[in-house]
């Protein structure tokens, strides 16, 4: 099946066109079965508005991406908070604000500073909806000066998700040194929904465990799936190509927490966990380690 990507103009008309799958940053795959509504495309400022910061096009080693730049200044930001928070930010109409079918919101930037490291909280996202100003906001954690980075947000934890009136990228001043120029180029701000089960996520809940363990717990997330539905997720533990264990397991939307039980006589060593779904497959490396208990009498 094809990717869809339903792309936002300033008349805030929306068309469908085809778009290739791409990667994501971290454990969070695409799937050939994405719907997408795109906020930033990295080529045009239309529906954006900057607050204490400049907002361009631009092109960084030919990629199009939106210049959000910021000359913080803790003495002229906005009446009775001179230190502030410069912004982008994107009022949404009506007919845009129910965000209850979109699943995740990813996010695709760049960070240019004179600082190296960046602060703890380089950037942020935040949404208002219903009637609170900010109902909701993530930070860009981990983000690298001079290089890309993309983030992939649950927006499922969204409250009033049928009324979201405003998306806003945001610094929080105080967090860098007055008369710095911070840059932020962002290529892609999108919201994501999966068309058909697909494995998102799936980590050990321990990366090492006790080899006379009964169970490996694992933690699984599907997205794609309704209320009530579940979708069928195989898990293995191998050796090489050996396999040692396996058992497949049902869950239902979002994270669910299931366990591999695991063959008596298992040694001690570096295994390899392998959860897979729908074409979608995952791997963790685990380490077996001997119990304390090995040789009691059961």
């Amino acid at each position: 099946m094809r990717v869809f990507r339903l792309v936002l103009f300033a008349a805030f008309g929306l068309y469908l066109v085809p778009a290739a799958p791409d990667a994501l940053f971290g454990d969070t795959p695409m799937s050939d079965d994405v719907e997408r509504l795109v906020l930033i495309d990295g080529k045009t400022v239309n529906g954006w508005q900057a607050v204490e910061s400049t907002l361009a096009p631009a092109v960084i080693q030919g990629t199009n991406a939106l210049l959000f730049s910021v000359p913080v200044d803790w003495s002229t930001g906005e009446p009775g908070y001179p230190i502030g928070w410069p912004r982008l930010q994107m009022s949404l109409p009506v007919e845009m604000s129910d965000w209850r079918r979109w699943e995740q919101l990813w996010f695709r930037v760049r960070a240019l500073t004179d600082r190296d490291p960046l602060p703890t909280r380089p950037l942020g996202i935040t949404i208002s909806a219903g009637d609170t100003h900010v109902s909701w906001e993530r930070d860009a954690v981990g983000l690298q000066t001079g290089q890309w980075s993309e983030f992939v947000f649950d927006l499922r934890d969204l409250p009033e998700r049928d009324r979201v009136r405003s998306i806003g990228v945001f610094i929080s001043e105080d967090a860098y040194r007055d008369g710095e120029t911070v840059r932020f180029y962002i290529s892609e701000l999108e919201l994501l929904r999966y068309t058909r089960p697909t494995l998102v996520g799936f980590d050990l809940l321990a990366a090492v465990a006790f080899a006379d363990a009964k169970a490996l717990p694992v933690a699984v997330k599907m997205l794609g799936l309704g209320e009530g539905d579940t979708a069928p997720v195989s898990l293995r533990l191998k050796e090489g190509d050996n396999m040692l264990a396996q058992a497949e397991v049902l869950v239902p939307k979002d994270v669910t927490q299931v366990s591999l039980p695991l063959p008596t006589g298992i040694r001690p060593g570096e295994y390899r966990l392998v959860a897979s779904s729908g074409g979608e497959e995952r791997a963790r490396a685990v380490r077996l380690v001997s119990s304390p208990w090995e040789g009691e009498a059961q």
